[in-house]
């Protein structure tokens, strides 16, 4: 909470202040620190997940940004005439700055990148929910929005049982206006608005696997003994899909059970590695009896979309 606090809300605050109220003086100063200012900001867009604060965030950010700079070029600020007319305290900030914004350059490109579909097999479902708006918390094809692909890394043994996870997608449920939680992260996974919501079958299969029983986290405790906590695999034909987090004794659904898009599997909850209330969904090729997550991963689109964080996805009903 206290990262989000500082990287999202006061540094990009802070930064707009800055520019503001103590512009650079001289037209080269000043448009090196509105330069860097905007890397940042691009690349705190795309890259960070805009959860709390809501996703419209930093949209208003770039508004204000827009309007301070847009307001010192109309009253005429910025002298054409001084090229350099800062004081070595502010210059040694502008250095400071420039080397942030280099940083969100490069945090913003590889969100980017990660925007793209991998060169690897893609298996494409159903949405998983009712309807209802939902957030991409982590989805992408790299680590800067997508923290699953850290398992692909077969030098790490503990990652190896969980490979089948590399390219998974976590999914908020939020409000129309943005929000997925009632107060400031509170510890009661209740007050969250993907906990309780019914779990939907993304695609026609078998059901292969149930585990049920282990109880949901109080925010932001996680569960490293069990991982995938309850959690339900679909033989879908031609891959597995696991559906992980669930709320303990709601599954609905026995292991063989036969299911059709749109059957009722279970609700959102936070049980396993989850610090609050969200759905873990993956597609892997096999369903090793030991390990379960140890497949081999597939990559996932949803009604031919390609998820990625801070995307959302709004499920209408009939």
């Amino acid at each position: 909470m206290l990262l989000t606090l500082h990287s999202q809300i006061l540094l990009p605050l802070l930064l707009l202040a800055w520019l503001a109220f103590t512009p650079a003086l001289g037209w080269l100063a000043w448009g090196l620190q509105v330069l860097a200012i905007a890397a940042v900001l691009f690349g705190m867009t795309l890259a960070m997940l805009w959860a709390m604060p809501p996703y419209w965030t930093p949209y208003l950010y770039w508004l204000i940004f827009a309007l301070i700079a847009g307001s010192q070029l109309l009253r005429g600020l910025v002298s054409s005439d001084v090229l350099w007319n800062t004081g070595v305290l502010h210059s040694l900030a502008l250095l400071a700055l420039v080397a942030l914004g280099v940083l969100g350059i490069y945090l913003g490109f590889t969100a980017l990148q990660g925007r793209q579909l991998p060169e690897v097999e893609v298996v494409d479902i159903a949405p998983p929910f009712p309807p209802g708006n939902y957030l991409i918390a982590h989805g992408g094809s790299t680590e800067t929005v997508n923290i699953h692909l850290q398992t692909l890394n077969p030098e790490v043994e503990r990652f190896r049982d969980f490979r089948g996870q590399s390219r998974a997608l976590d999914i908020f449920r939020i409000t129309p206006m943005g929000m997925h939680v009632r107060g400031l992260r509170p510890a009661d996974p209740n007050r969250y608005v993907s906990f309780g919501t019914e779990l939907l079958a993304p695609c026609a299969g078998r059901v292969a696997r149930i585990q049920d029983g282990v109880p949901d986290n109080q925010v932001p405790v996680m569960n490293r003994e069990q991982m995938a906590g309850n959690f339900i695999a679909i033989d879908c034909g031609d891959f597995h899909l696991i559906l992980a987090h669930l709320r303990p004794g709601t599954i609905r659904v026995r292991e063989g059970q036969a299911v059709v898009v749109g059957d009722v599997l279970g609700e959102l909850g936070n049980s396993g590695n989850s610090s609050e209330p969200h759905l873990h969904i993956h597609a892997q090729r096999g369903l090793p009896e030991a390990a379960p997550l140890a497949g081999e991963p597939l990559a996932l689109t949803i009604n031919g979309r390609y998820p990625v964080r801070n995307e959302r996805i709004r499920v209408s009903g009939e």
